[in-house]
């Protein structure tokens, strides 16, 4: 059950004694004339919270990708005729633009004010890394 506690003075410095227990039976709200100005979690609920809205966002992201990826892979057949071991951007399920150097092509494309836009080298098969454990790998 949350709990809410009342500030009255707004420059009085205020000690505030909580029970760990309470903290883990949900948030404690600070209330300041009527409105919430600030609240009190227990760390494990903002960790998991923190990660929990990390993974949603991703999720959208790689959702709002994926027809520019799959584009790529339509594209593919021809791309290795024209456009082989070069980056390549896709951008609304069309190429916009092109480099061997990754680091430039992505400049470009961020200096168009292009969003969602898939960056991927033309190779006939995707490179694979493996490895011994779980471990996520952001950029390899």
């Amino acid at each position: 059950m949350p709990k809410t506690i009342e500030l009255d003075e707004t420059r009085a410095p205020y000690n505030l004694n909580l029970d760990v227990q309470a903290l883990k039976q949900g948030p404690v709200f600070i209330e300041q004339n009527g409105n919430v100005i600030a609240v009190i979690l227990d760390i494990a609920a903002y960790q998991q919270q923190a990660t929990d809205d990390f993974d949603v966002w991703r999720q959208t992201q790689l959702q709002k990708l994926e027809p520019n990826r799959a584009a790529f892979q339509q594209l593919l057949p021809e791309l290795l005729k024209t456009h082989s071991e070069h980056f390549v951007a896709i951008y609304q399920q069309r190429l916009v633009d092109a480099d061997l150097n990754r680091a430039a092509l992505i400049e470009r494309i961020h200096a168009r004010g292009y969003h969602f836009v898939y960056i991927q080298k033309v190779v006939p098969t995707p490179r694979v890394i493996e490895l011994d454990s779980p471990t996520e790998v952001w950029r390899a």
